[in-house]
């Protein structure tokens, strides 16, 4: 079997390690598999430092011609049977493709519970007669792709992934690094820097919190709206309490420090990172967003907010720190829940729906 994977984004977030994730695990399952990305993108770096084979596009826009005719070429001396498509601009760049006579049968991924455009270019795109099947991350997603999708049974869910062996055990290395006190809880989030993330409600939430807390907060990421959410900090004169670390490289070593997570997202595919602190022993406070409540049950293995309720985020965030007992469960539970979104599985079941494509 041989398999294009085509991502046209810059950076490194969840959806890149998704891909990562996958391509490893199907090359032990003799996958052949060529990687398409962005020129000068974050997964160009990776496939270099892996040796992992890859092309690179411009993906100047979502109208770039040249890169569709490119990628018509590329599959047609890959012999694709599949090209797996992983983000956005990717897809219509493979919808083009195929108009221009690219027949390779494509796969779609969709990872984002937004809503989808209801004008032509986008039901071009969406109900593309070369794609056969669209991998949702969750069930919350895939009832949003059906309302908008001609042949609804293309829609299926195969959850993500995480490579729980990669985790370190808990250091002391956001302590050091930014001289916080043994004595001081540390509460973070993850989450990109971007509007659906919702940091103003986690800042609010932290502004009500107070002194009821002894706590440090991080924000760990980085992203477009970095500094408004910077100004937002001064603005609610939160600056000595919450401190902004930028991209890093390190959360495997760091995450298990943390004594809660926290995502406050407007609207989430799944959110992998939840998985990963569930990995960790972190307990885990989150809005009930998109597909969160499909590994988040409320008191169960986390706690859950509504969307923008920054009153019941911070009441939630405080329990965790202070219920010894309550923490204790609900980390054993998640740890437990958390076994059933191993890589392996999902890169079982996506090559499953490959072979059901090729044999078709």
């Amino acid at each position: 079997m041989r398999v294009i994977h085509l991502s046209a984004e810059k950076t490194w977030r969840g959806g890149e390690q998704q891909i990562a994730y996958l391509i490893d695990e199907l090359q032990k399952l003799n996958v052949d598999q060529l990687v398409v990305c962005k020129t000068d993108s974050a997964f160009e770096t990776y496939c270099i430092k892996n040796k992992i084979a890859y092309k690179s596009l411009a993906y100047s826009s979502q109208f770039d011609i040249f890169s569709s005719l490119h990628l018509k070429i590329i599959a047609i001396r890959f012999n694709a049977d599949i090209i797996h498509i992983h983000s956005s601009h990717a897809h219509a760049i493979a919808t083009w493709a195929y108009y221009l006579g690219n027949k390779t049968n494509l796969v779609l991924s969709r990872k984002v519970d937004f809503p989808i455009s209801k004008n032509f270019l986008s039901k071009i795109k969406y109900n593309c007669l070369a794609i056969k099947k669209i991998i949702c991350v969750s069930n919350a997603i895939r009832a949003v792709m059906q309302k908008n999708i001609d042949d609804k049974n293309k829609c299926i869910t195969i959850y993500d992934g995480i490579d729980t062996s990669k985790f370190k055990q808990k250091s002391n290395k956001l302590r050091e690094e930014f001289a916080v006190n043994k004595d001081v809880k540390i509460i973070a989030s993850t989450a990109a820097l971007a509007e659906h993330k919702d940091y103003p409600t986690f800042i609010e939430a932290i502004k009500q919190i107070g002194n009821s807390l002894n706590a440090h907060y991080f924000i760990i990421g980085d992203g477009p709206l970095k500094k408004d959410i910077e100004e937002l900090v001064i603005s609610n004169n939160l600056q000595d309490k919450i401190t902004f670390t930028g991209f890093r490289t390190d959360i495997n070593e760091i995450l298990a420090e943390l004594d809660v997570f926290v995502l406050s997202s407007k609207t989430e595919g799944l959110g992998s990172s939840i998985l990963d602190a569930f990995a960790c022993k972190v307990p885990v406070v989150c809005t009930n967003a998109g597909g969160i409540p499909e590994i988040v049950e409320h008191n169960v293995t986390g706690l859950l907010s509504d969307v923008g309720d920054a009153k019941s985020l911070a009441v939630n965030i405080i329990k965790a720190c202070n219920d010894t007992e309550f923490k204790k469960r609900i980390v054993e539970n998640a740890l437990e829940k958390v076994k059933k979104f191993d890589k392996r599985i999902m890169a079982e079941q996506t090559l499953l729906i490959y072979k059901s494509i090729i044999s078709a």
